[in-house]
């Protein structure tokens, strides 16, 4: 059991079901790599439902055991997992890794401070954040930085309408998936096209 644990934690990074869960999602997706582990998990418990760590550890061993044919049709959603080895080269040595982990920093960060009172708005979190998400993958070399600066542009475009009371903030994170779809789709599709 020791063992087992040592060597899901060596894998992801970690031992709770859901961060696994969502490890795997962005060890299959490159575009799940740059955005933060709230929208990876809105992406997942979209597809799936409410996210437990029994429910996580359900999903996983489900996908583990699933025939090629499911496997085949699952992976054609975005969000879906299936635990392996990342045959990625660790974080140093990727850097859109590195991108997404200052993106992580940088919206951990501009939310801190807006939870404390020092930034007054959602719109005024995402603007602390924007600038840093986009610097960060830019000097990644991200292929489809245009790609980055839409996801951009409509974070702080569902912050404004959360701020002016139009939306909670659960059905703008419904609306960031749905966003966060439609990239994965554009990617896919341009990556189909340059082949």
């Amino acid at each position: 059991m020791v063992l087992v644990g040592a060597a899901v934690f060596f894998s992801y990074g970690t031992l709770s079901p859901c961060g696994v869960l969502r490890e795997t999602v962005r060890q299959r997706d490159g575009l799940a790599a740059i955005l933060p582990d709230s929208v990876v998990d809105l992406a997942i418990a979209g597809q799936y439902g409410a996210l437990s760590p029994g429910r996580c550890l359900g999903i996983l061993l489900e996908q583990q055991g699933a025939t090629k044919p499911a496997q085949a049709s699952l992976q054609q959603a975005p969000q879906t997992p299936r635990p392996q080895p990342s045959p990625q080269p660790p974080p140093a040595d990727n850097p859109l890794v590195a991108a997404f982990k200052q993106t992580e920093i940088a919206a951990d960060l501009c939310r801190t401070k807006r939870l404390s009172g020092e930034l007054p708005s959602h719109a005024a979190s995402v603007q602390c954040a924007n600038p840093a998400m986009i610097q960060a993958f830019n000097a990644a070399h991200y292929k489809y930085i245009d790609l980055i600066q839409f996801f951009a542009a409509k974070r702080l475009e569902l912050a404004g309408i959360i701020d002016r009371g139009e939306m909670t903030e659960q059905q703008a994170q419904v609306e960031t998936q749905k966003i966060y779809a439609s990239i994965q789709a554009t990617e896919r599709q341009r990556d189909s096209a340059a082949k």
